[in-house]
């Protein structure tokens, strides 16, 4: 079993470990995370931005930047996030679902996930440690 720190708005943790950005995640993704960070040894910093009043922005946008894995579902979006959905799909560590049919997104983002069965190769030592 790994070592898991879990991390919340305003804090941010700098060292070596795995970091992992769920932004307002369903009960659904977070027991799915839970189920592999079961079976991985690796240490892993797991942020969570999920707050239903107002949060930083800033403090969401320099954690998406030093995460190597964002999990975004865009239905569980707050308006004001979803401003920025489209800047955060962009990006090549963030993995989105969508229960939509017709999203644009596919176009900037081949990052469509429809569960977190892609974690169980990433953490666990197929990417190496730096």
């Amino acid at each position: 079993m790994s070592q898991i720190t879990l991390i919340t708005p305003p804090d941010k943790i700098y060292n070596k470990n795995k970091n992992i950005l769920l932004v307002y995640p369903s009960d659904k993704i977070k027991n799915e995370l839970q189920d592999i960070l079961s079976s991985t040894v690796d240490a892993v910093n797991i942020y969570i931005y999920e707050n239903k009043e107002p949060q930083d922005i800033d403090w969401l946008l320099g954690v998406h930047k030093m995460c190597d894995f964002v999990i975004l579902e865009l239905e569980q979006l707050p308006l004001e996030i979803k401003k920025i959905e489209s800047y955060l799909v962009s990006h090549s560590n963030t993995y989105w679902l969508t229960n939509g049919e017709n999203v644009y997104y596919n176009k900037i983002s081949a990052n469509k996930i429809y569960n977190l069965d892609f974690l169980n190769n990433k953490l666990g030592g197929v990417i190496e440690k730096e």
